[in-house]
């Protein structure tokens, strides 16, 4: 029973001061950047603005325009791709179409029921 608990012969840099880990990462961070603390405070708030700014900017950049598509009840067999497939321009990658519709027609997923009325957005060409 003499080893009975573990004990590690290495200890934890941070171990001999009563600060957290958090702490002392802060504290290393400042030691070996060498910048004034008042320094690093206005870069951050720097940065906290110009990414709230932008996050703001392309909140109201504006959607895409949709031209009044045309309608269209689903039938049996028709899946969102099919449909796509259908009905997007030549150049157009049916996966942005899909995601089109959605956005259009305010779905959440893939799934369309027999019968739903699906309305079909229309680009500028």
């Amino acid at each position: 029973m003499r080893y009975s608990t573990y004990k590690s012969i290495y200890e934890p840099v941070y171990a001999k001061t009563s600060e957290s880990r958090t702490m002392y990462v802060k504290k290393l961070i400042i030691q070996r950047v060498k910048m004034p603390t008042w320094l690093m405070k206005l870069v951050i708030i720097a940065l906290i603005i110009v990414i709230g700014c932008s996050a703001v900017f392309t909140a109201f950049a504006g959607d895409e325009q949709w031209l009044s598509g045309d309608q269209m009840v689903v039938s049996q067999g028709d899946t969102l791709w099919s449909i796509s497939l259908a009905h997007k321009p030549q150049q157009m990658d049916t996966r942005v179409y899909v995601e089109a519709i959605k956005k259009v027609n305010e779905l959440e997923h893939n799934a369309i029921r027999i019968g739903q009325v699906l309305v079909l957005p229309g680009f500028d060409r």
